[in-house]
């Protein structure tokens, strides 16, 4: 009886962490586009998406603990919850410099391949195996990432894919170090991250002065879209292995192209098109295995 309770209450915390993620991937998705409407310089909206981003966690930390905020302040002091927030902040910064330098759709589907890096760094750094059926999953997935990275490069898109691959290796890092330290919030490192993507910028950038449009969309992506979707997605580390907390990040990679498609008439390419199908499929298989074996258990 024992047993079947824990049983099912590990079911229960892998179904929590497949949610959380899945809900914080969803709201993530119109990222790319809302980041290629934008036509200020670079570094100019990095500051914008940083400081939005860092208020809006922070009010979310004073509403939710009130009078014992700081005592969650002081509690981000220490090297896992700042690590977290240092590489948050490389990861956004390669995203940004990725969208205005290559496609949405290259961007996304080489990001889709950080699963690779967490259980690669889960491995080496902590020594904690991943399934085989997850490992083939990730090999795979490295493929389409390879097919996709080709045509950048004959394409002369080699800055806009370095800038996804660090952003992938910057990502996966951060979902390693969340599971490990067992972080319960993460909304303090991500608002430490928002605001050092800032300062990163304020003293990088040509000028802060953006258009009415562009701070709008600046706006929904900083108050809402990233501080919403990344909160999520970085509780679910705590209910699930960091590689499978990626795979469900290549979600993003169906959905975010499509809203680039639709909007502003950005086509993938034939090439982007086959790697990233090749990448879906194994996510698809990947879960569809993983279900099963549940349902058997």
């Amino acid at each position: 009886m024992q047993k079947s309770v824990t049983e099912s209450g590990g079911k229960t915390r892998h179904l929590k962490g497949i949610t959380v993620t899945v809900l914080g991937v969803l709201v993530l998705t119109p990222d790319g586009l809302l980041t290629s409407l934008v036509e200020a310089p670079t570094l100019t909206q990095l500051f914008w998406r940083g400081l939005f981003m860092g208020l809006a966690l922070s009010a979310f930390l004073a509403l939710r603990y009130r009078s014992a905020v700081l005592r969650e302040v002081r509690r981000l002091f220490t090297p896992a919850r700042i690590a977290v927030g240092v590489l948050f902040a490389i990861s956004s910064i390669g995203w940004v410099v990725a969208v205005v330098t290559t496609s949405v759709a290259n961007t996304l589907f080489i990001v889709a391949c950080a699963p690779l890096f967490s259980a690669i760094f889960a491995r080496v750094f902590l020594g904690v195996r991943t399934s085989r059926h997850t490992i083939i999953a990730i090999l795979i997935s490295l493929a389409g990432m390879l097919i996709i990275f080709a045509e950048g490069l004959g394409r002369g898109d080699l800055l806009g894919n370095l800038a996804a691959m660090g952003t992938a290796f910057a990502w996966a890092g951060m979902v390693v170090i969340l599971e490990h330290a067992r972080i319960d919030d993460p909304a303090p490192s991500l608002a430490l991250g928002g605001f050092l993507v800032a300062i990163f910028a304020l003293v990088t950038a040509p000028t802060l002065a953006v258009s009415g449009v562009d701070l709008g969309w600046i706006a929904i992506l900083g108050f809402f879209i990233l501080p919403v979707s990344f909160f999520l997605i970085g509780l679910g580390p705590q209910y699930i292995p960091a590689p499978e907390v990626s795979l469900i990040m290549l979600l993003e990679a169906v959905i975010g192209p499509l809203w680039a498609w639709i909007f502003i008439a950005q086509f993938p390419s034939l090439q982007t098109m086959i790697g990233g199908a090749v990448i879906l499929v194994t996510l698809a298989v990947h879960f569809a295995i993983g279900l099963a074996r549940d349902a058997r258990s």
